[in-house]
């Protein structure tokens, strides 16, 4: 019986194909990683930071005791590395602003071929070897990837490879050609490697065609062995989640509907990852066409615009690009022409950006609220207004930093139904913020009582506060690992366990500037 007509399945929901008597298993989850092509910034982690996380990986499937010299039967016959969405990024890019059309407007015909030249870009820099003696941004992540885990599969391993999708690489779904030239540079791999059953399993799950050449991306996996279930996350997000005839995110977990509806909830445009992110680029490729770098503080200046969403909320980078601009207009009348350079261009994106019907369409009741006052307020001009409209649109956007009890109840693998199947660790991504939460339910299980929320955060680098004054940039990432050693037994204490891996790196050539 296949898991889709398994009458003890919760509507709608799926499960990973697993093989009857598995092996041992490891699963590794990161989470946005956000490969972009770099025309507004790079955000994301480093070489250095990719290789020693694949050279821990590497370690883990040796060793997963953790032992220098570990048994044979205590080694990993299969890894899954899950992708945990935003991969790549296709919003944050100036191809938008450049070509006059917007990640929205799906019906322009030059739509695709836009969406195509991002993700060629983005093979150029992320999947390919470096170039020696190079100065292209570069951080080699699906290169170092594919070498990593081809040197695996070389050793007997079977390796596969779980994209999921998120809110800003959501634009894979809607043009194929895009998705064929991710699954071969970035995953390297052909329709052949692809084996009928992930097909099959994608399939199901969405509600698409099963024999797709490059299937779909899935917005979740939900495997009881492993007692998981990842997701992106942004079907919490009510500015990333698209009302639909059936379903307002208030709905909450709903896959029977959504699969219903084709997951036309998170692959059509929404307010946060298309249509204000949109603003965001089209501000920062608007002030570096613009900027004079002849004029004192023009390099400082380029630099800010560079690691804008290196910010957490990206509202927080044009305060800080505003109030610096003015600190050098101040210090030097020479660099006035760069504030009012700076401030133009603010208020000539912010203008467009309201202008745009599809700001007002995407936007909830009480955002659309807010962008009138913010129309409004825009059209008087004032630096100080501006400044406080910024502040309090990074107060309204701060993400979260810890989960509440109710909302931890509220997810699918802690609901009565979804725990029945063995699940007990929920897993997301999306804001950014690294987090974890154990609960106790009122009825758990006889034999397992520890339930796990984990948010993976994001792999990057962040400008963060100093505790003085100024500013300083970390590069960041978790991972985490889940063992599965079913050949191990019930009666090896340690047949299953997870942890975390953090990675927090600090040096000189992060702050080179």
């Amino acid at each position: 019986m296949s898991d889709a007509s398994r009458p003890d399945l919760p509507p709608g929901l799926v499960l990973w194909p697993t093989d009857a008597d598995p092996g041992n298993r490891l699963c590794v989850l990161i989470s946005d990683i956000h490969c972009t092509d770099c025309t507004v910034g790079n955000q994301t982690a480093s070489e250095t930071d990719w290789q020693l996380f694949f050279e821990q990986l590497e370690f883990a499937v040796r060793n997963p005791g953790d032992r220098a010299d570990t048994p044979a039967d205590q080694r990993i016959d299969e890894l899954i590395l899950i992708l945990n969405g935003d991969i790549v990024d296709l919003i944050r890019t100036s191809k938008w602003a450049e070509a006059g059309v917007y990640p929205w407007q799906r019906n322009d015909p030059r739509f695709a071929q836009i969406v195509l030249d991002i993700m060629r870009d983005i093979v150029r820099i992320h999947a390919c070897k470096r170039p020696e003696e190079s100065g292209q941004p570069y951080s080699g992540f699906f290169y170092w990837m594919r070498k990593s885990l081809g040197g695996l599969r070389g050793k007997g391993v079977k390796v596969t490879i779980v994209p999921i999708v998120g809110n800003h690489d959501k634009e894979l779904q809607v043009v194929p050609a895009a998705r064929q030239l991710f699954y071969e540079e970035c995953l390297g791999l052909t329709a052949l490697d692809i084996p009928d059953a992930y097909r099959a399993w994608v399939g199901a799950q969405l509600g698409t065609a099963r024999d797709e050449m490059y299937p779909m991306l899935p917005f979740y996996l939900a495997d009881p062995r492993l007692r998981l279930l990842a997701t992106h996350g942004q079907w919490r997000d009510a500015d990333n989640a698209r009302a639909t005839a059936g379903w307002k995110p208030g709905d909450g977990w709903t896959p029977q509907q959504w699969q219903q509806e084709g997951y036309r909830a998170f692959s059509d445009p929404c307010f946060g990852d298309t249509v204000a992110a949109g603003m965001l680029s089209h501000f920062i490729w608007c002030a570096a066409k613009h900027i004079n770098p002849n004029l004192p503080g023009a390099n400082r200046l380029c630099n800010l615009l560079d690691e804008m969403d290196l910010y957490r909320p990206s509202v927080s980078a044009v305060v800080r690009l505003l109030s610096e601009s003015r600190k050098l207009a101040r210090k030097d009348p020479q660099a006035r022409g760069l504030h009012d350079t700076m401030l133009t261009c603010f208020r000539d994106s912010l203008v467009l950006w309201l202008g745009h019907p599809e700001t007002w369409n995407s936007a909830w009741r009480s955002t659309r609220f807010g962008l009138h006052v913010l129309s409004i307020l825009t059209r008087l001009k004032w630096y100080w207004l501006d400044m406080a409209l910024m502040r309090l649109m990074a107060k309204v956007q701060e993400p979260e930093t810890d989960i509440t009890a109710r909302a931890l109840f509220g997810l699918p693998a802690f609901t009565q139904h979804y725990r029945e199947l063995g699940l007990r660790l929920h897993v997301e991504g999306h804001t950014h913020v690294a987090l974890e939460a154990d609960l106790q339910c009122s009825k758990p299980s006889p034999d397992r009582n520890n339930f796990t929320y984990v948010n993976l955060g994001a792999w990057r680098d962040a400008i963060l506060r100093k505790r003085s004054r100024g500013f300083r940039r970390r590069g960041i990432g978790r991972a985490l690992f889940i063992f599965d050693l079913a050949r191990m037994g019930a009666e090896y204490p340690d047949a299953y366990r997870f942890y975390t891996r953090d990675m927090i790196s600090w040096g000189d050539r992060l702050d080179t500037w």
